[in-house]
Order: structure tokens, then C-alpha cells, then sequence
């Protein structure tokens, strides 16, 4: 945004009266007497603070999930273009109240609403709140959370992933992720890298493929669960090469 025109206060020779003016003024009359008289060569206002160079500005990395690349954007970006492959990548919140089919890439948090429907074969975000209906594929870089009670064809790939209470989603894909936490009830297949935890009052009815399975007193877990640390199969493989750019870098 520019800035407004610098003013410095100069005084009348003749009658002493100070007003506001530019500061690279020549001369001006006296609003008070009328008097025309030079001001040039008179001090100027003090000299700003320095703009500190932008390599020193507080910034964010941003993982491009295209072509892989990093790249770094001052933490008030909107967006931003990604140098290796030209993709746009947003910074901001999207929500949707209603059915939706388009691509998002985004950082920000990706809201979809009890009556919105989002469906995309690419759906990138920061973080995600699904109360509504999502079709496609969904990657996330930190904290998705599921409070639908809709059938989704949906394929998630998130750090956590947290079904919350009073919802019953069912998914006909895959979620894929390092920590899975059941509030309510959950009906599909994971693929944990870390710890799915079944809270009380939660159920888990899935074909389980996990490192470690913590059910507690009054959870329920139905289906076919395979717990092995060193698991070789798809959840051991998973990878989140995006982890940690969400934080500020110098």
C-alpha cells in the first residue's frame, strides 16, 4: 500500500504560526496571516528506519506437492508461485457450503460445511474440517478433522487424522496417516504409520494396518487389524516429505 504524502511542520516568519506542509517545499503562505515566505533549506523531517532487507523477514516454507520443490514466502503472502513447476499455490482458508468440483491447493485451513460437497482429484491444505461430503484424493500437511456421518470416496493422506464425536463417516478409501484418533465411528480401511487410538464411546470398524492399536474401556474395534512395528507393507512406507514447513524459517 503507498503511503500518505510526509508532512513536517514549518513556522511563519512573521507571525509564528506553525502549520503542516510537504517537505520538500519551496514556499507556502501562512494560513494564520497570509504572509508568503521560503521555506527551502530548512531541516526536513527525521530520517525513517530502515526497511530491513526481505532476506531477513520472517518467512514460511511452502512444500510443492507437484514437483516436490521448497521454497520460502513472507508469512502476510495470500500466494504464491511455485519456481519450480509454475503452479499457484494459496495461503488462504477456502470453504465451501455447497457442491463444488474444482482443484484447491491451498495452506490455509480447507472447510467443507454440513451441506457443501468438494470433489476434486486434487485437494491440498494446511488442515481441513469436513462436515460435509469429500470425493477424490485429500493430502494435508497437518491436522484433518471428520465430523461427517456421509459415505465419501475419498482417498486422505494426513499426520492426524481425528473422527470426531457423533460422527459415523464411512470411507471407501484408504486414510493414510502417522496418528489416527476415534472419537465417534468409523467405518473404512487405514493405513497407520504411528498409533491409531479408539477413544471411549468410539468405534472402529476397518481393516487396520498399524504400528500400535490403543483401544480404551468403552471403545469398540471391529475388523481385521495387523499390528507390527516394523511393518512392510503400505503403512510402514509412509512418508510426509512436507513435515516442518509450516513453521517460520529466518
Amino acid at each position: 500500500m503507498a503511503r500518505g504524502l510526509l508532512k513536517t511542520p514549518f513556522c511563519c516568519p512573521a507571525c509564528g504560526f506553525s502549520q503542516l506542509e510537504p517537505a520538500g517545499l519551496i514556499s507556502t503562505y501562512c494560513r494564520s496571516c497570509g504572509d508568503h515566505y521560503q521555506v527551502r533549506g530548512n531541516s526536513g523531517p527525521p530520517a525513517l528506519p530502515p526497511i530491513p532487507p526481505a532476506s531477513e523477514a520472517p518467512k514460511r516454507t511452502v512444500f510443492c506437492h507437484k514437483c516436490q520443490a521448497k521454497h520460502w514466502v513472507s508469512l502476510s503472502a495470500r500466494t504464491t508461485i511455485c519456481p519450480g513447476c509454475g503452479a499457484a499455490i494459496g495461503m488462504e482458508d477456502v470453504s465451501f457450503c455447497s457442491p463444488a468440483s474444482r482443484p484447491v491447493d491451498t495452506r490455509g485451513n480447507l472447510i467443507v460445511s454440513p451441506g457443501g460437497c468438494l470433489s476434486s482429484s486434487w485437494i491440498v491444505c494446511g488442515s481441513a474440517q469436513i462436515h460435509g461430503r469429500i470425493i477424490g484424493r485429500l493430502l494435508a500437511e497437518g491436522e484433518v478433522r471428520i465430523g461427517t456421518s456421509q459415505t465419501c470416496a475419498c482417498h486422505i493422506t494426513a499426520p492426524v487424522i481425528v473422527i470426531e464425536k457423533h460422527a459415523s463417516p464411512v470411507f471407501l478409501y484408504a486414510l493414510e496417516t502417522e496418528h489416527l484418533v476415534v472419537f465417534g465411528r468409523l467405518t473404512g480401511i487405514v493405513h497407520c504409520c504411528g498409533v491409531v487410538h479408539v477413544q471411549r464411546g468410539g468405534r472402529l470398524e476397518a481393516a487396520v494396518h498399524a504400528r500400535a492399536v490403543t483401544v480404551d474401556k468403552g471403545g469398540v474395534l471391529v475388523g481385521d487389524c495387523r499390528v507390527a512395528k516394523g511393518h512392510s507393507e503400505k503403512s510402514g512406507s509412509l512418508s510426509f516429505p512436507w513435515a516442518g514447513t509450516l513453521c517460520s524459517a529466518q
